[in-house]
């Protein structure tokens, strides 16, 4: 029996370790199924791009830039670590100077003033006695054209032509021997005119065909053409290389290429290609606009002026084509048609030929009735060299550069609204100046008959919105709100999937309070557009400003936020806003984290170092932001700023002076606040630090200068100066100098009303030559005032007695005040 137990249980051993066995095997076939699935699934491996070695040289301008960089750094930081090691801190605001130096006089411009002028009167003169002697020269071959002189007339007057050069040699050598040499000059013309010279045939049956494009056999006989004087042949050659303008679709493959990689950041690439494509073609404008980017990116303003100006003298302008009135219509009555023959309601035969008649009639009005060629150079380039002069802080050369491609094409709708741009935002004019620019680029487009520009509109309501005056009283709003929203539908009647019209509208919407419609429009523009990043951070922003603010879900507003920088993660001003609301939930190291990853995916973003600066200011010490205001005017500097930095430092500048001013050092706020008006000399911020600062150290002849100076660079009807004379008085007011604050309230008033400006829309039909003195010059059209009254404004004065209406009749200013006050004010003097 124990045998048997014992065979028995040896066999149970056996089966239970095969089950397993089986359990194990079946558990391995399944994990390589996985991993076999697991494999198909994985997607397959991408070999990294390697680097990219330059090919082309570096440009004397890139060396020099280069060489600038290293010089300031090694400067800084020589000047920082002898700080830190004296003081432990950063450098101070005094040491700036040696930074920003003393301008030096450049040979270049001190030659250019004191000769400049004559060198330009000299080489126009020799241009012009160039210009005579080839019209001379072409009037003679006309001549002979006409008249069919012969060989021997032609030799006749060679003839002459060198007795003369050859008297007028002999005037200034002795009489005798110029004598003897004229005759031995003449009988040699004369010997060989009469003996005909040697003719090599070869030579010049070898000249002939390749002038024909012929290529003869080793016997004689023409093998193949390849004529470059008939315009038949498509393609031509000379010594292997093509001649005449490539085909556009090699330009353009060129173009693509090379603005892809622009796009992803691989500089080096679109570098070769746009050189590539301009040696194909050098009349073509888009490779030197190209260029000129890429050294914009790397910080060379001068060698991408050089480029465009290069690209201005090569390439030639293009034309507009000009259709027919009735090509909008058209289209729409060929979808009516076409929606009512599908729908079945097109009637009968003889309906459908009226259709088919009225279609043939609107296509013959939107034909092309033909072109018009640029009247200059090529106006995209002109307006792309006004917007790098505007970069660099050159706005006169911007605004003559802008106006050169106006009258190259005056249909450039680019070139308008840059031209508005400049005069409303950087030169502060009114509403008119702008106005008046973007009537006229509508006007151009529908005279050629072109598709209305959304792009015109949209800047159009955005100006109207910002710089538009409000007119009557209106509890809704003002009219300038009106316009706007007008523009904004007429700019997505243009183009329904303009996604800067939804972005701008929705802004203004959310300004107002409308939070509702603001919502339509970003949820419009995410449907097309989804990476969007301003859009997003537009749609946070507003998300966050919802009242009351206890039903704001911060988490939408963080995800929405987090979607824009995964749109675009080198959009410094996401970073900003996202840092602003993270501070109000009170999260300040997150929020400064924030701020230093906008600043380093884009050095020179002005509003970020200024937001990280106040952010140091008001929850850490003032060490640390003065060294982020010192970080931030090193990067934002410009070349050709000056001492200050250029426009885009101002901001940082007015900062800096408020902090200065809040820890006591006024000295230090007042030539922070000097340095920002030499910056931007229009800053409005500045200028009411500034004197806010004066005023509560009781310097109140300082802060009146610096209004009175400040006024006098501000247009009358511009809004900043409003917001001047406003500040000025308030600070006369809270001075408690009534009488000064009323009289700079006068003031203002007298210069608003003298300069009235017109806001009547200018129609088609009206002259051209007040459009253009209108459009051209500075200066604004003004009406005379009505001679009946109007009330302008009310104050109370806190006594019945004084409370007065300020009435206006023929341009100046009355006070309405009771004759029992007046009686009383005559006593008193």
């Amino acid at each position: 029996m124990t045998k048997l137990y014992s065979s028995t249980s040896e066999r149970q051993q056996q089966q239970s370790s095969k089950v397993k066995q089986q359990q194990t095997n079946n558990k391995s076939s399944n994990s390589n199924s996985k991993t076999n699935t697991n494999k198909k699934k994985k997607k397959p491996y991408k070999k990294k791009r390697k680097q990219y070695a330059r090919k082309a040289p570096l440009s004397p301008s890139e060396k020099a830039v280069r060489y600038k960089r290293q010089t300031r750094r090694q400067a800084y930081e020589r000047m920082r670590s002898k700080s830190l090691e004296s003081t432990n801190a950063p450098p101070s605001i005094w040491s700036f100077d040696s930074l920003f130096r003393a301008p030096v006089f450049d040979e270049k411009s001190v030659r250019e003033d004191l000769y400049g002028d004559k060198e330009r009167e000299s080489k126009l003169r020799e241009n012009k006695k160039r210009r005579q002697q080839q019209m001379e020269m072409e009037k003679r071959r006309e001549r002979k054209q006409l008249d069919g002189r012969n060989a021997t007339d032609a030799a006749e007057e060679d003839m002459e032509l060198t007795r003369q050069t050859i008297m007028k040699h002999d005037k200034e050598t002795s009489a005798s021997d110029n004598n003897a040499e004229v005759a031995n000059a003449t009988q040699s013309l004369t010997e060989q005119q009469t003996e005909p010279p040697p003719v090599d045939k070869t030579l010049t049956r070898m000249v002939e065909d390749r002038i024909n494009g012929l290529t003869r056999t080793p016997q004689g006989s023409v093998q193949y053409t390849t004529s470059l004087l008939s315009s038949n042949s498509a393609v031509q050659f000379r010594e292997g290389v093509r001649l005449g303008k490539p085909l556009t679709i090699n330009l353009d493959r060129l173009c693509h290429f090379a603005k892809k990689d622009l796009s992803h950041g691989r500089l080096e690439e679109a570098q070769e290609y746009y050189l590539e494509a301009a040696k194909m073609d050098p009349s073509d404008g888009r490779p030197y606009l190209g260029l000129s980017r890429i050294a914009q990116r790397r910080g060379d303003m001068e060698y991408a002026r050089g480029l465009l100006k290069e690209g201005i003298s090569k390439s030639s302008g293009g034309y507009v084509t000009v259709k027919g009135p009735g090509s909008g219509e058209s289209k729409k009555k060929k979808k009516n048609a076409s929606n009512n023959e599908s729908s079945g309601f097109s009637g009968d035969d003889n309906g459908r030929n009226k259709n088919k008649q009225n279609n043939e009639e609107d296509e013959n009005r939107s034909k092309t009735l033909g072109t018009i060629p640029d009247l200059g150079p090529n106006p995209f380039l002109l307006q792309a060299l006004g917007t790098l002069e505007q970069k660099m802080g050159n706005l006169s050369t911007a605004e003559e550069f802008y106006l050169q491609a106006i009258r190259s094409r005056p249909s450039h709708a680019a070139a308008w609204v840059s031209l508005a741009q400049l005069r409303t935002r950087e030169l502060r004019q009114n509403a008119s100046a702008g106005r008046s620019c973007y009537q006229s680029a509508e006007r151009e487009l529908q005279r050629i008959g072109a598709k209305p520009n959304a792009f015109v509109y949209t800047a159009w309501a955005s100006m109207e919105y910002k710089k538009g005056v409000p007119e009557g009283n209106n509890d809704d709003g003002n009219v300038s709100l009106r316009k706007a929203r007008k523009l904004y539908q007429k700019a997505l009647e243009a183009d329904p999937n303009c996604s800067v019209a939804y972005l701008q509208l929705g802004c203004m919407e959310s300004e107002c309070e409308n939070f509702d419609d603001a919502q339509d429009c970003f949820e419009k523009v995410l449907k097309f557009d989804q990476r969007n990043s301003r859009v997003l951070q537009a749609y946070a922003i507003m998300e966050s400003r919802r009242l009351p603010k206890e039903d704001v879900d911060s988490r939408r507003v963080l995800d929405l936020f987090e979607r824009a920088l995964k749109a675009n993660p080198r959009d410094a001003g996401v970073y900003q806003a996202y840092a602003l609301y993270v501070v109000e939930l009170g999260d300040i190291d997150s929020a400064r984290d924030l701020l230093r990853k906008g600043t380093e995916v884009n050095k020179r973003h002005a509003p970020a170092w200024q937001a990280w600066g106040v952010l140091e200011t008001r929850h850490s010490t003032a060490k640390r932001a003065r060294d982020v205001f010192q970080q931030g005017i090193w990067a934002c500097a410009q070349p050709g700023g000056g001492q200050s930095g250029g426009r885009r430092c101002a901001r940082l500048w007015q900062a800096w002076g408020m902090l200065e001013a809040q820890e006591g050092d006024h000295d230090a706020a007042r030539r922070c606040f000097s340095r920002a008006l030499d910056a931007d000399q229009r800053n409005v911020a500045a200028v009411t630090a500034w004197t806010l600062m004066e005023a509560e150290l009781g310097h109140f002849a300082d802060a009146r200068s610096i209004f009175e100076r400040s006024l006098r660079l501000f247009r009358s009807t511009s809004v900043d100066k409003t917001a001047i004379w406003r500040a000025y008085e308030i600070m006369e007011e809270r001075a408690g100098n009534t009488r000064e604050a009323q009289q700079v309230f006068q003031r203002s008033m007298r210069e608003s009303m003298t300069f009235v400006v017109e806001d009547e829309v200018l129609t088609p039909e009206s002259p051209k030559s007040a459009e253009e003195d209108d459009l051209f010059s500075a200066a604004p059209r003004t009406k005379s005032p009505k001679k009946s009254e109007v009330e302008v404004s009310r104050w109370d004065n806190g006594s019945d007695n004084l409370d007065g209406e300020v009435w206006i009749n023929n341009g100046s200013i009355e006070g309405k005040v009771p004759a029992s006050m007046m009686k009383k004010l005559k006593n008193r003097r």
